[in-house]
């Protein structure tokens, strides 16, 4: 008897053997991949009266861009100027930045999305100002507007400016 318990007991060892050593965990804690970069996109638009002409080095805008449409642009400074008049600009630079997606979690988790970024100039007539209490800037010094939350991540430096004395560029776009 103890014989065929012994034969049973190999057949039962030799059965759950093979499930016991591919049964064993692993435990892979390697990092997943990184989340997607934001993109970032950049437009021209007015508020009043749309802009005499319009130029910046960005080679995402096209000549004839549409007023109020984004345009997707790298990351980078870029000069703009924008006239108001034959005679009359403002001028400065403005720089856009991406949301880089986050680093990946553990056990391959991806990491998350960065949120796209927007930044619509408006070529307004008065140059920036703000709304409120009619609060007007100094025209002869340069204004730095600076915002980094969430998807509005850029600055601008602008300033006005006059054909006088400052040469101007070759405009992308004309208002007919």
């Amino acid at each position: 008897m103890e014989i065929i318990i012994m034969k049973k007991l190999k057949i039962i060892i030799i059965l759950i053997a093979p499930l016991f050593f591919t049964s064993c965990i692993v435990v892979d804690n390697t990092p997943g991949p990184r989340g997607r970069d934001g993109q970032a996109y950049y437009g021209v638009d007015y508020e009043h009266r749309a802009p005499y002409s319009y130029w910046d080095n960005n080679n995402a805008i096209p000549f004839n861009p549409i007023l109020g449409e984004y345009y997707h642009t790298r990351p980078g400074i870029y000069e703009f100027e924008y006239f108001i008049n034959p005679h009359d600009y403002f001028y400065g630079t403005y720089e856009v930045w991406i949301n880089r997606g986050g680093p990946g979690g553990s056990h391959g988790e991806p990491g998350y999305d960065g949120m796209d970024t927007y930044l619509m100039l408006i070529a307004d007539p008065n140059g920036f100002h703000e709304h409120a209490d009619g609060y007007r800037v100094n025209e002869s010094e340069p204004i730095v507007i600076e915002k980094k939350t969430g998807e509005y991540n850029y600055k601008i430096t602008i300033q006005k400016g006059s054909a006088l004395t400052r040469k101007a560029h070759q405009p992308k776009y004309l208002n007919n």
